[in-house]
């Protein structure tokens, strides 16, 4: 007996002559309404795909392809364009933006020491004071800010908690 399986799966073969039907497996598919409505799709199938065929024109395909491929590519080089520009403008203004706060006069007191070195400290505090009181208030000062002799730092364990928010006081600006 033969099985429908074994000879739908034979059909791809038979059908462009790689293979045949022996005389057992023809009359099977007169017999059996199953495989010949198979055989006759594979058969069928051919002469589908070569309709198809007939009417795609490579040349023309290929062609718009080119086409396409070129339009990518210069709408491709416009966008990296503008990117670039957009990206060379920014630079620039931030340039000049950069340029133009390096010129403002600093509106933040300065402190002369006895060097021709010039320290500047940005305290708003002293802001308002005249020329007189800035010079009480360097005078107060026990030592030049650059010397040592201060004593050990102390650790942040060693501070007291009105010490401790001093100091979180002053970081906080």
């Amino acid at each position: 007996m033969i099985d429908c399986e074994m000879l739908v799966d034979k059909m791809p073969l038979v059908a462009p002559g790689a293979a045949a039907w022996t005389p057992e497996e023809t009359s099977h598919l007169i017999a059996c309404a199953e495989c010949a409505a198979s055989w006759r799709l594979v058969q069928a199938a051919p002469r589908l795909g070569a309709s198809a065929a007939a009417r795609i024109d490579p040349a023309r395909i290929a062609e718009r392809l080119r086409e396409q491929l070129a339009e990518d590519g210069r709408a491709r080089w416009w966008r990296r364009a503008g990117w670039l520009t957009g990206l060379a403008a920014a630079a620039a203004l931030s340039l000049v933006v950069w340029e133009g706060r390096q010129r403002e006069p600093s509106a933040t007191p300065t402190i002369v020491s006895a060097s021709s070195a010039e320290f500047t400290v940005p305290l708003a505090e002293l802001e308002g004071l005249d020329t007189g009181q800035l010079e009480s208030v360097l005078e107060a000062l026990e030592a030049p800010l650059g010397e040592a002799g201060g004593g050990p730092i102390p650790s942040f364990g060693d501070l007291d908690d009105s010490q401790l928010e001093r100091v979180l006081r002053s970081l906080e600006g």
